[in-house]
C-alpha cells in the first residue's frame, strides 16, 4: 500500500484500513460476522435510534439541514451494532463527548486526505492540530471501550444473543491500544460513508 499506514497511522493506528497480509486478513475473520444478513434481519435494533431522529425534526416547516443528524443517527448505530451500546447522541442536545469527537474526528480525516495527497512527503503536513484531533478520537474510543469492556466483564448481566464486534475483539486480544484502532476503523466505515449515503439519499 505504499506510505498509506504511515499516512494514516496517527489517526487509525493499526486497523483494517491500514494492515495488509496476514494481519489484515486476521482483522477481516474478525469483522465477517458483523456483516452477515442475519445481523440486520431484526430491523427493532434500528426502531429506537429512527424514532430519535425523527424528534430531531423541526416540524414548525422550518429548513433543516438533515446530515449532522445523520451523522449522529449512523454514529448511534453503528456503536449498538459493534460495541453492544449505543451513545445515544440524538437522544440529547449536547451528548457528552459527541459533538468533539465528530469536529476532532472530521479535521483529522481533512489532515489524513491532505497527507495522501503528499504521498511520501505526508509527513510536512501535521502539527498541533492534527495531533490534538487525533487525540480526541482516541479519547471519545477509550471512553466507549471502557464501558464496552466492562459489560464483558460483568457476569452477571446477560450478553447478546447477537454478534458484538467488542465481545469478539475483546476475545481475541485485550490489547488496549489494538482495540481502540480497531475500533476507530470501524467507526470510520459505520458512520462516514452511511451518513453520506442517507444524506445523497434523501
Amino acid at each position: 500500500m505504499g506510505p498509506r499506514r504511515q499516512i494514516t497511522f496517527p489517526l487509525f493506528g493499526d486497523g483494517i484500513f491500514t494492515q495488509e497480509g496476514t494481519a489484515w486478513k486476521h482483522s477481516r475473520e474478525l469483522l465477517r460476522p458483523q456483516f452477515s444478513y442475519k445481523q440486520y434481519q431484526d430491523l427493532e435494533v434500528f426502531r429506537e435510534h429512527v424514532d430519535n431522529l425523527i424528534e430531531n425534526i423541526p416540524t414548525d416547516g422550518s429548513v433543516v439541514d438533515l446530515q449532522p443528524l445523520f451523522f449522529r443517527f449512523t454514529l448511534d448505530t453503528t456503536t449498538a451494532f459493534l460495541f453492544g451500546e449505543s451513545v445515544y447522541s440524538l437522544k440529547s442536545a449536547g451528548p457528552a463527548g459527541e459533538p468533539l469527537f465528530a469536529e476532532a474526528f472530521n479535521t483529522a480525516q481533512e489532515y489524513v486526505a491532505k497527507r495522501f495527497r503528499l504521498l511520501d512527503l505526508y509527513w510536512l503536513i501535521g502539527g498541533k492540530k492534527f495531533y490534538e484531533s487525533c487525540a480526541a478520537v482516541h479519547k471519545f474510543a477509550d471512553d466507549i471501550l471502557d464501558r464496552g469492556l466492562k459489560s464483558v466483564a460483568d457476569a452477571d448481566q446477560k450478553r447478546h444473543s447477537r454478534y458484538v464486534f467488542l465481545d469478539v475483539v475483546a476475545q481475541d486480544s485485550r490489547d488496549r491500544m489494538a482495540l481502540r484502532h480497531q475500533m476507530i476503523n470501524i467507526f470510520a466505515a459505520g458512520r462516514d460513508t452511511t451518513a453520506c449515503l442517507l444524506s445523497w439519499t434523501l
